[in-house]
């Protein structure tokens, strides 16, 4: 009875499970990423080849995301209060309220530092903000001093590398895109790029490597402009005669926004307009535009 029980259930299972591999595979083609960016429907693309590439790209992002907080939090220093006590702010400035207090002895655990601010966890596993001058004399594990070296605002626009993944349209075709970057001041940041933009007439191909500006580094929510130059592969797709592929070199400008939703992870959003310079007297002139996300280490 048990047996039949079992092989009964295992029977429903099979079943549930093929049902919802077919719900997906239904589904496949109205994704978020259509519902979010597409402005064109996607029967002009090959939906598979975009979506096996984007959960891909998406998932090396989210690794690097886990591990640049993973290796912050590993780097967070455990020190030991030796004055009576320190207060603990809700927000870094004087203005922000004390919802906290810990008293000598008690361990607490540096996170990251903001100009004069430090941000703390207590032991109660509460997170707030202390003045720097509080923890002027704290002991390390080993029961000597802490020394808290002065940091002005510029630290934390220092050099940085940037990996990211983004999505939208080029040529009117749904692409994909893969970037690297890196940021050599505060304001300039150099970025090279490769975009895929498969449809059923075409595979187009976009090397390209761009200078940003950024206007207002220091806002969460901050513009940019950009410049820049790279090679257009594209390979026409026909039935009865194999198609040569036409390899042209593109200038390009165009507009940004960079939103930072933490220290290590950006969003990104691009309009950008292309002039592809032909043989002929002509050029063609593309317009594109993708957002995405980024990771920063």
């Amino acid at each position: 009875m048990i047996a039949i029980l079992y092989r009964a259930s295992v029977i429903r299972v099979s079943k549930a499970v093929n049902s919802l591999s077919a719900m997906c595979r239904r589904m496949q083609p109205f994704c978020a990423v259509k519902a979010l960016f597409a402005v064109r429907p996607l029967f002009a693309v090959k939906p598979p080849i975009v979506m096996k590439s984007l959960r891909a790209w998406l998932m090396i992002v989210l690794a690097l995301f886990s591990f640049t907080l993973h290796a912050k939090e590993n780097n967070a220093i455990r020190v030991q209060v030796a004055d009576p006590f320190i207060e603990v702010h809700t927000g870094p400035g004087r203005g922000y309220p004390i919802f906290h207090v810990v008293e000598r002895d008690a361990w607490i655990q540096v996170i990251k530092r903001r100009t004069q601010w430090i941000k703390v966890q207590t032991p109660r596993g509460r997170t707030g903000w202390v003045y720097r001058e509080q923890l002027a004399r704290t002991l390390d594990e080993t029961g000597q001093y802490v020394a808290l070296d002065d940091t002005s605002l510029e630290d934390y626009f220092r050099r940085h590398g940037e990996l990211g993944v983004m999505v939208g349209e080029f040529d009117g075709v749904t692409s994909l895109s893969v970037t690297a970057g890196f940021a050599f001041t505060e304001n300039l940041q150099v970025d090279l790029s490769f975009t895929e933009a498969q449809s059923t007439l075409a595979a187009n191909r976009l090397t390209s490597l761009d200078l940003q500006h950024h206007l207002y580094p220091r806002w969460r929510v901050s513009p940019y402009i950009l410049m820049g130059a790279g090679m257009v592969d594209i390979e026409p797709r026909t039935v009865l005669v194999k198609p040569d592929t036409s390899s042209n070199r593109e200038v390009h400008a165009g507009l940004g926004l960079r939103v930072y939703l933490t220290r290590s992870f950006v969003f990104r959003a691009e309009y950008r307009n292309f002039v592809v310079l032909t043989d002929s007297n002509d050029n063609d002139e593309l317009e594109a535009w993708r957002a995405g996300f980024g990771v920063l280490f």
